[in-house]
């Protein structure tokens, strides 16, 4: 099996390597013809980074044993992104190969290694334009919206909003799209997902249809999504973003549904471990809101200082949390038992470790300062997020230096503050990666 693994990985490097010789083989030709092929363009980019990850002393990983953390990893990612726009068509394709190799110095898989290499498209799309105003797509896209950093609480289809890690890239999802856009400020969006998902328990869920209306103002942007799923509640939700000045500039993102599908602890005598976790507010009357609101002022200098709110009504409150963390205490203790009872702990930290939400707790704050094109090739951007319940936070500091006109030399790195077991200090205590990107 470590044979097929290997053959595997070589041949996935040759790949590489014809893929990354195509464009530098092809530049001179494609700059004599670029009149030609307008309605052609392509990017491709080459990135090479390594991590050194310290996994938490905490209930929800004993002895780095139920995650098993990597404490070293070394990743190459290739990424061509190849587009076509023509008057009536556009096309897009997107293959990805990325080779990974990761050690292991923390706890139980202590001494371990590993190496994977992969091929699969992340995204492509096929879109025909039979009117001005009308466009009909269909394929494996991603859909990204709004001004928010920690999370964008109106986006159901995909929670990453990938700016805790700039260079990280989030999968595609088979979606169908009709755009409909009878004048310059209103463009409406149907959109529909055409394959069933499942939920980190395992159920399978129906595609969502959603319906999505993007006003534009002067100086303002407004959209209302709704959401529908077969046998599932209808959400609402809404963002939008003001330029109130040069220098300021607001926004926010949010949703309310009936019901949700989190899962909260529920005390149990008759569980050896104290409980275990339940949908609570499945069915229930009640509506939960979930909003992020902030804004942007940039000082003639060029810096820019954030500030962003988050509200998730669905988060724990002080009873629960005691509850959820008394559960994985319980569980972490009794993880290496050999009877039954460890079985339970393990089930019992996976639910700790999906409860539906992507937030534990209510209240958040983030504090974040940015600082672009020092001396035309640095940015810096330091940012702060604070559980406002719990004495845990998160530091995140992010360089990109722009090397030379093709190559950008990256650093992220995120340092988890705050007391033993809180959620901020449940998975990862630090993690640095360094890299390097190429465009050609």
């Amino acid at each position: 099996m470590n044979c097929e693994r290997r053959k595997r990985y070589r041949n996935y490097l040759l790949l590489c390597a014809a893929l990354l010789a195509m464009p530098n083989a092809a530049l001179a030709e494609e700059q004599l013809n670029q009149e030609a092929y307008d309605w052609f363009r392509s990017n491709t980019r080459l990135l090479l980074s390594g991590e050194l990850q310290d996994p938490a002393h905490s209930s929800q990983n004993p002895d780095n044993a139920f995650l098993q953390l990597p404490g070293y990893s070394a990743t190459m990612e290739l990424r061509p992104d190849l587009f076509a726009d023509t008057t009536y068509f556009n096309w897009s394709f997107k293959p990805r190969v990325t080779a990974a190799a990761t050690w292991w110095r923390d706890g139980a898989p202590a001494g371990g290694q590993d190496s994977e290499a992969r091929f699969f498209v992340n995204e492509w799309m096929t879109q025909v334009k039979p009117l001005n105003e009308l466009f009909i797509s269909f394929g494996k896209e991603k859909l990204l919206w709004g001004a928010s950093f920690l999370v964008s609480p109106s986006n159901i289809l995909f929670k990453d909003t990938e700016k805790a890690n700039p260079k990280s890239e989030v999968e595609g999802k088979y979606l169908s799209r009709i755009v409909y856009m009878p004048s310059n400020s209103i463009t409406i969006i149907g959109i529909s997902e055409t394959r069933r998902e499942q939920d980190a328990s395992g159920r399978s869920l129906s595609p969502i249809r959603a319906v999505k209306a993007d006003i534009l103002g002067g100086s303002s942007q407004v959209s209302v999504i709704g959401y529908a799923q077969q046998n599932e509640r209808f959400r609402f939700g809404s963002y939008g973003q003001w330029t109130a000045s040069d220098a300021v500039v607001l926004y926010y993102d949010g949703i309310v549904s009936k019901g949700n599908d989190a899962f909260y602890p529920e005390p149990d005598s008759a569980n050896p471990l104290g409980g275990g976790f339940t949908r609570r507010y499945e069915g229930s009357n009640r509506y939960f809101a979930t909003v992020t609101a902030g804004g942007a002022y940039t000082f003639l200098s060029g810096e820019s200082v954030s500030l962003e709110l988050l509200y998730n009504a669905a988060g724990y409150d002080d009873a629960d949390a005691e509850s959820y963390y008394a559960f994985r205490r319980n569980a972490s203790a009794q993880y290496f038992d050999d009877s039954a009872l460890g079985g339970l702990s393990r089930l019992t930290l996976a639910g700790a470790m999906n409860t539906g939400t992507s937030f534990l707790r209510r209240w958040y704050l983030m504090a974040q300062v940015q600082k672009r094109e020092i001396r035309n090739v640095l940015d810096v951007m330091l940012r702060y997020v604070r559980s406002l319940e719990e004495r845990s936070g998160q530091v995140s500091a992010i360089l990109e230096w722009q090397a030379t006109k093709r190559l950008q030399v990256f650093s992220i790195n995120t340092i988890a503050v705050g007391a033993q077991d809180t959620e901020f200090t449940s998975v990862l205590a630090k993690s640095f990666i360094a890299g390097i990107e190429l465009h050609f």
